[in-house]
């Protein structure tokens, strides 16, 4: 088999990849997110990539395209309908799935399902932001819409400190408020075609810090999932309502209740922290699940 992955070229978590895919006999190779060139003439209409024969590959994984999204995702389902290639996640090429990129359909599709997650409102101005934090609670959350991995999050006292972080964040066009849910840490459960492998949880360790990411020196450590079967099917549950092949489910614990809620879902999640404190193998879970696609 040969794959190709699409972002991260300098990344750890692809030489990973690529590391556990030679081992089982694979040729995988990666692009930046960059590499994609479009060319449309009349009668044609032709993605390439720089430097690479896409009829080659057998399997295409996007794990991260930034701003450049929906060229890949309408290159990958041309190459999907002209060459058979296997894409992951294949809802970016399922014309039956329409996408809409922004957290309010992650929110939709938990009411729907009844999957229980923080009270949450979406503002789209400031001019709001007092309306929007009508019934909450201090301290709340704040989450601006276009950062990921603990970038662009707020635990707020009050109105004030609220306003503060909407009106000086000019790049982002929306906001989530979340209440808060006081809690120790979070859970990290990685999960391959809406199965979970393994999990970590992630403890805060710097004074005064409230986000259990790694990046932000946070504490990581086993997480057993056989003791703590609804953590487990809740993430499966999600990873599977949201069509996401491969996920970083976060998921925390209510420190009183001990009722978990889902925070987020995260496409193409960075998996060295789990394979580090949790020994799994997930680049290698990651190959295999690869392979059973294409039998």
């Amino acid at each position: 088999m040969k794959i190709l992955i699409i972002g991260k070229v300098t990344s750890g978590q692809v030489n990973r990849l690529k590391e556990e895919g030679q081992k089982r006999g694979h040729i995988v190779e990666n692009c930046s997110s960059h590499d994609l060139i479009i060319r449309a003439v009349k009668n044609q209409f032709e993605p390439l990539v720089v430097d690479k024969k896409i009829s080659d590959f057998d399997l295409i994984y996007l794990l991260t395209v930034g701003r450049r999204k929906w060229e890949w995702y309408l290159a990958c389902k041309t190459w999907q309908q002209k060459h058979g290639l296997k894409v992951v996640e294949q809802k970016m090429v399922d014309p039956n799935h329409k996408i809409y990129f922004t957290p309010t359909v992650e929110l939709e599709k938990q009411v729907k399902e009844g999957i229980c997650f923080p009270k949450t409102t979406v503002v789209l101005s400031n001019k709001y932001l007092k309306k929007a934090l009508f019934g909450f609670e201090y301290p709340v959350i704040i989450k601006n819409s276009y950062q990921h991995r603990g970038l662009g999050v707020h635990k707020v006292e009050n109105y004030e400190e609220a306003k503060k972080i909407v009106e000086g964040d000019e790049q982002s066009d929306s906001f989530r408020i979340k209440e808060f849910i006081p809690n120790d840490g979070d859970v990290r459960v990685f999960t391959i075609g809406f199965k979970a492998i393994g999990a970590m949880k992630r403890t805060p360790t710097k004074e005064g810090e409230f986000r259990s990411n790694i990046s932000f020196g946070g504490k990581g450590e086993i997480f057993d999932l056989k003791k703590n079967l609804e953590v487990k099917k809740m993430a499966e549950k999600i990873s599977e309502v949201m069509k996401s092949e491969i996920a970083g489910v976060d998921i925390i614990i209510h420190e009183v209740t001990k009722v978990p809620y889902v925070i987020e879902v995260n496409r193409g999640p960075q998996f060295a922290g789990l394979e580090k404190y949790a020994k799994v193998n997930a680049a290698e879970e990651i190959i295999k699940y690869f392979e059973s696609l294409l039998k």
